[in-house]
């Protein structure tokens, strides 16, 4: 019986080790699943704190960028109104031609202290305004932007192409943007010129 009875302890004990054993792993998997979650919300939280760094860091470089260039056309508007205002100080008498160039080279002057005054959240909250108040001249304004930059860009492409603006066809891209029916004089061409 003895043999019994010993047989019995050692499934008891056994079992009572297994049973430790798998209460302590269920802790150890406990600890290590809350240890995972936590380290998975600092890695999370970090991504986060450096997604928003990258993207406020990316905005301070566009807005730096921004009012760089804001500040070359604030020049570049100067400069075209000093010019502007040579050219009428040039001009003789009270022409409506002067004082068209005069007041267009004092809005040139406007529009050049507004570009080098404001910063361009400034800016842009003063177009929002206006989109608001005045929807209508916003977007023909907008259009008419559009339609000035087309036309500056295709103008400077044809400038700086090898073939001299000349599209497949072999005519001048010019043509090309003349009305259809438009009339053009042509000169007559002297022999040996």
């Amino acid at each position: 019986m003895r043999e019994a009875e010993r047989a019995q302890q050692v499934g008891r004990t056994a079992k009572e080790q297994a049973s430790a054993t798998t209460s302590q792993a269920g802790q150890a998997a406990g600890e290590v699943a809350g240890t995972a979650a936590e380290q998975a919300k600092e890695v999370a939280g970090e991504a986060r704190r450096q997604a928003d760094s990258a993207m406020h860091d990316l905005k301070r470089r566009l807005m730096d960028e921004g009012q760089e260039q804001t500040d070359r056309l604030a020049d570049a508007v100067r400069q075209w109104a000093d010019d502007l205002e040579g050219l009428a100080q040039g001009a003789s008498g009270d022409s409506p031609a002067r004082s068209l160039t005069v007041r267009t080279a004092g809005q040139g002057h406007r529009a050049a202290n507004y570009l080098a005054e404001n910063s361009l959240d400034d800016m842009l909250g003063d177009l929002r305004d206006f989109g608001r108040r005045r929807p209508g001249a916003f977007l023909g304004g907008a259009v008419l932007a559009g339609l000035v930059v087309g036309r500056l860009g295709k103008a400077g492409k044809a400038a700086h192409s090898p073939d001299g603006g000349r599209s497949a066809d072999g005519s001048r891209e010019r043509d090309a943007l003349e009305p259809a029916g438009s009339a053009r004089a042509e000169l007559p061409r002297r022999p040996g010129v």
